[in-house]
C-alpha cells in the first residue's frame, strides 16, 4: 500500500464551475483517487477555493457586491456542483473562514524568509492614476509579451509563461479600461534561477518514474533555454494574506506563492478531522508519499516550476511525483468563457443529466493531450450508443435471459474460450495501465470500455442464436461469459461511473467496499459471479431515460 495526496488546481470563486473546468483537474483527480482506493492504496484528495485571489474583488465589483460574500456565493456553488458530479474532495478548504490556510502560508513564508531564500527588489509595476491603485493579475489586461495572446498580468493562459511584472503589451486597467502608467514598488522575490540545476534533476528523476504529458515536458524544456525569472511573491494590496513582517504592512502574499502550502493546509485539516493532527506532516515529509497535482496547462508555471522550487528551498516537504495537465475543452468549437457567457454551467447541467453519463463522456472526450470539444450532439451520441444502447441494453438482455431460462440463478458452466473470456481476463490490466498515476489517461480507460461494450452488444445476436439452436451447455457457458465480463466492466469502470457501477455490482452480488461505495478490485482475481448465485430481479438502470 502506498500513501497518495491527490490535489486539483484551486478554482477562483468568481463563478460556478463549467464543463470545461469539470473535464480537467476535478474529474481527473477524482477518477485517480477512486482507482487508487480500489487498488488498496491510502489516498487523500484535497483542495481549496482560491478565495484570496484578486479575481474575487474584481467579480464582486461586477455584480455590485464585496469580496467576502462573493467568495462565499460562488464557493458554495462550486462545492455543490462538485457534489452533483460526485467529484467532491475529501477536504476542500474555504480560506476566508478557515484560519489554518493563512497560518500555513505565513508559517512557510517565514521559514523561507528566515532561511534567506527570499530577497527584496524594487520592481516595475503598473499603476492606474484614475483608480488610484497598483495593478496586478486580474486588475490589468493586455497582450502576452511572449505570444501576443490576450492575457492578464501574471500568467498567459495560451502559452503558460509568466509575464514580467510590467511586461504586458497594450495594458488596460480592468476597472476603468484606461492605460496605466509605470512606477516601481518594493516587493519580495523568490530567485527561481538559483534552483535551476536542482529542478532539472528533479524533473529527470520524476519523469523516469512517471509519464508526464508531452506539452508539459516541451514547456519545461523551453523554459530552461533561458534564465528562470525572479518571481515576485508579494504585492501591495488590501485583499489577501498579509506579509507577516514588520515594515511590510499593506502588503499581501501572492496566491501563486501560497498554493502549495494551501494543499498542505487542506491535508492538515483532513488529518485533524480524522483525529490525528500530526498525520499531515508525516505524509508530506515522507519521501515515499506520492503527491499528484492535477492542473490546467495554464497553471504549469506555478505547479511544475515555482512550487517545486519553493519546496526545494523549504527543504522538508515532499515534491510532486506527477503533475497531470490538461488542455482547453471547447464548447461547440469555441473556448468556454465565463465573461462572455459561453459556457455550460456544471450545476445547472448536472441537475438535468445523469452524473455518470456526463463523467463517462467527459472522460472519453477530455482534453488530455490536445484541445477537444464538447457538443450536445456528441454527448447524446455517447449516451445512445455506449450507455443506453450499449451498457444498458447489454445488461438488460443478459439479466432477462438469466431470469427467463435459469430463474436468475447463475448456471454451472465451463467458461468457453471466446473473445468474451479474453476481454474478461485482459480488462483489469488494461484499465489499471490507463488509470495508474504513472500513465494516467481516463480517455484510454473510457475508450477500452466503449470497445468492450460494443463487442459484447454485437455478440448478443450470437447469444440468441446459440440459445435457439443449443446445446444448452454451450448457451449457458456463453451467458455466463457475458455475466463475468459485465461484472468486470462494473468493477473496472467504477472510478469513471461510480453510481452505475455500485448499482450493477449490487445486482450481480459483487462485493462493494462500504468505505468507498465501490466494487472491490480484489474481486477480479477470481470468479465474479459464482455458479449457484441467486441474483435479484433486474432493477432499472440509469441511462434509458437519457436516450
Amino acid at each position: 500500500m502506498t500513501s497518495y495526496v491527490v490535489t486539483s488546481a484551486p478554482p477562483n470563486p468568481n463563478g460556478d464551475l463549467h464543463l470545461g473546468h469539470l473535464s480537467g483537474p476535478f474529474l481527473g483527480a477524482d477518477i485517480l483517487s477512486r482507482h487508487l482506493r480500489q487498488r488498496g492504496h491510502d489516498v487523500r484528495y484535497v483542495g481549496y477555493s482560491d478565495e484570496h485571489s484578486c479575481y474575487v474583488p474584481r467579480r464582486a465589483a461586477e455584480i455590485g457586491s464585496t469580496a467576502y460574500p462573493t467568495a462565499k456565493l460562488f464557493g458554495d456553488r462550486m462545492e455543490n456542483t462538485l457534489s452533483l458530479g460526485a467529484m467532491h474532495h475529501d477536504w476542500f478548504t474555504r480560506p476566508l473562514t478557515d484560519t489554518t490556510h493563512t497560518e500555513f502560508v505565513q508559517r512557510f513564508f517565514l521559514e523561507l524568509w528566515n532561511a534567506g531564500a527570499l530577497k527584496v527588489e524594487e520592481l516595475p509595476v503598473f499603476r492606474c492614476e484614475p483608480c488610484d491603485r497598483y495593478l496586478y493579475e486580474a486588475e490589468v489586461r493586455g497582450e502576452c509579451q511572449f505570444c501576443a495572446d490576450p492575457s492578464d498580468g501574471v500568467y498567459c493562459e495560451a502559452c503558460g509563461l509568466a509575464q514580467d511584472p510590467a511586461g504586458l503589451a497594450n495594458p488596460k486597467c480592468t476597472s476603468c479600461w484606461q492605460e496605466p502608467g509605470l512606477t516601481t514598488l518594493r516587493r519580495i522575490v523568490f530567485p527561481l534561477d538559483d534552483y535551476r540545476d536542482r529542478l532539472q534533476a528533479y524533473y529527470a528523476e520524476a519523469q523516469a518514474k512517471a509519464e508526464w504529458r508531452p506539452r508539459l515536458i516541451s514547456y519545461l524544456d523551453g523554459l530552461f533555454e533561458r534564465a528562470l525569472p525572479d518571481t515576485p511573491i508579494s504585492r501591495e494590496a488590501d485583499y489577501g494574506i498579509p506579509v507577516p513582517l514588520e515594515g511590510w504592512e499593506g502588503h499581501i502574499l501572492d496566491t501563486w506563492f501560497s498554493g502549495i502550502f494551501g494543499y498542505a493546509a487542506a491535508t492538515a485539516r483532513l488529518s485533524e478531522a480524522k483525529g490525528d493532527k500530526a498525520e499531515w506532516e508525516r505524509l508530506w515529509t515522507n519521501p515515499d508519499t506520492k503527491i499528484v497535482n492535477f492542473i490546467g496547462f495554464d497553471c504549469s508555471f506555478s505547479h511544475a516550476v515555482l512550487w517545486p522550487a519553493l519546496l526545494l528551498a523549504q527543504g522538508t516537504l515532499t515534491l510532486p511525483s506527477q503533475v497531470v495537465i490538461n488542455e482547453f475543452y471547447r464548447l461547440e468549437g469555441d473556448k468556454f468563457s465565463t465573461s462572455r457567457g459561453h459556457a455550460i454551467w456544471g450545476g445547472e447541467f448536472l441537475r438535468r443529466v445523469n452524473a455518470d453519463a456526463l463523467r463517462f463522456h467527459l472522460a472519453l472526450t477530455g482534453p488530455e493531450r490536445e484541445q477537444n470539444n464538447f457538443s450536445m450532439k456528441e454527448f447524446a451520441d455517447t449516451v445512445s450508443t455506449v450507455l443506453a444502447g450499449g451498457i444498458e441494453r447489454w445488461t438488460d438482455t443478459v439479466l432477462d435471459l438469466l431470469a427467463q431460462d435459469f430463474q436468475s440463478v447463475v448456471p454451472e458452466a465451463t467458461l468457453s474460450v471466446t473473445f468474451l473470456d479474453e476481454d474478461r481476463a485482459e480488462l483489469p490490466a488494461r484499465i489499471a495501465a490507463a488509470l495508474g498515476a504513472e500513465t494516467f489517461s481516463p480517455q484510454k480507460a473510457a475508450a477500452e470500455l466503449a470497445v468492450i461494450v460494443d463487442r459484447a452488444v454485437d455478440d448478443l445476436r450470437q447469444l440468441s442464436l446459440v440459445r435457439a439452436a443449443g446445446p444448452r451447455e454451450e448457451y449457458a457457458a456463453r451467458l455466463v461469459a457475458h455475466l463475468e465480463l459485465l461484472a468486470a466492466v462494473a468493477v473496472t469502470s467504477a472510478p469513471l461511473m461510480p453510481g452505475w457501477s455500485a448499482h450493477l455490482a449490487g445486482q450481480l452480488g459483487v462485493a462493494v467496499d462500504m468505505t468507498t461505495q465501490m466494487p472491490q478490485w480484489a474481486a477480479l482475481e477470481g470468479r465474479l459471479v459464482p455458479a449457484g448465485t441467486q441474483l435479484p430481479d433486474a432493477a432499472p438502470l440509469f441511462f434509458h431515460e437519457l436516450s
